[in-house]
């Protein structure tokens, strides 16, 4: 799965308390450790050139290792999930990442913000506030962890038809395509489905002291221009490994211009499983379904 991330600025003079420090990679000497090898200072003279070469090959591969990104890194890895311990012995202060969302979501759910202890104030400022914990969770981009460690079977959505056991991720199933990752925003796609997830803040939604994101996602088809779908999430207790999980707060369908029809629950649930079923296939899933009926016709022309 290509994914490209946003170039890092070149001087840095400062950075946020939390974020992980980047590590620094410094390649081996081309020819060290030959000089312990039996009768490596009797080797002769031309063979000098293809281990110098064998060496610079090694190196530049253990560099692309060390610098490349994780693709299949720890969210395909089955951790467990124990509860996570309090960051904050007070209220977690409310990052607000985009002023517009946060005011939709705060208008959409207003007791569900109300237990949280949510306060969206006129000018787009939110309570509580206060000072971030340096051992408070604070990845340098939300977009690449939600593409490599969202569990997308964590939640009602069309994201399950397009997964299963082995494949959940937007990093495992091969026919999906970053197309866009920044620090917040996400843009991923396949032949059939097409998502937009944006982290538009983050607080501690329920109630352990651990910082929790607030996640629109968006889910358009090609097939079906004037219809999409709009997710609020939360993800709970984000760490850095492990998977992400979501949970689906209520859920919009928009066909056309006008208000959405607005569900939630297991009325969102039962919508989405027969969307599935009656809407939207799976080009990947459809292609694996005509090679098993190309295997079994096969299979039945050589018995005797």
């Amino acid at each position: 799965m290509p994914v490209r991330t946003p170039a890092r600025p070149a001087n840095r003079t400062h950075r946020r308390a939390g974020t992980a420090t980047p590590r620094r990679f410094r390649a081996p000497s081309p020819l060290s450790g030959l000089s312990g090898l039996p009768g490596a200072t009797a080797l002769p003279c031309q063979m000098a050139p293809l281990l110098l070469a064998m060496s610079l090959v090694l190196s530049l591969v253990m560099s692309l290792a060390a610098c490349a990104p994780r693709i299949t890194d720890d969210g395909a890895q089955p951790y467990a999930s124990p509860q996570p311990e309090r960051i904050y012995p007070g209220p977690v202060p409310v990052q607000v990442l985009d002023r517009f969302l946060l005011a939709s979501f705060a208008q959409r759910h207003p007791d569900a913000a109300q237990r949280a202890g949510l306060v969206v104030l006129p000018d787009g400022r939110a309570e509580p506030s206060g000072d971030i914990l340096p051992q408070d969770y604070q990845p340098e981009s939300c977009g690449l962890e939600l593409a490599l460690r969202l569990n997308l079977r964590s939640f009602p959505s069309l994201l399950p038809g397009f997964t299963d056991d082995s494949r959940r991720t937007f990093a495992s199933p091969r026919q999906w395509t970053v197309s866009a990752l920044d620090r917040t925003t996400l843009n991923v796609h396949s032949p059939d489905l097409m998502n937009t997830l944006v982290v538009f803040a983050t607080l501690d939604w329920n109630g352990n002291g651990v910082r929790d994101w607030l996640v629109l996602l968006t889910q358009k088809t090609p097939h079906d221009e004037g219809f999409y779908l709009g997710y609020w999430l939360v993800v709970e207790d984000p760490a850095p490994k492990g998977l992400l999980q979501a949970r689906l707060l209520s859920l919009d369908e928009y066909r056309g211009i006008g208000q959405p029809v607005v569900r939630t629950g297991e009325e969102a649930r039962v919508f989405l499983d027969k969307m599935l079923r009656e809407q939207i296939l799976p080009a990947s899933q459809e292609a694996a379904r005509k090679a098993a009926d190309e295997a079994a016709i096969k299979a039945i022309l050589k018995k005797p």
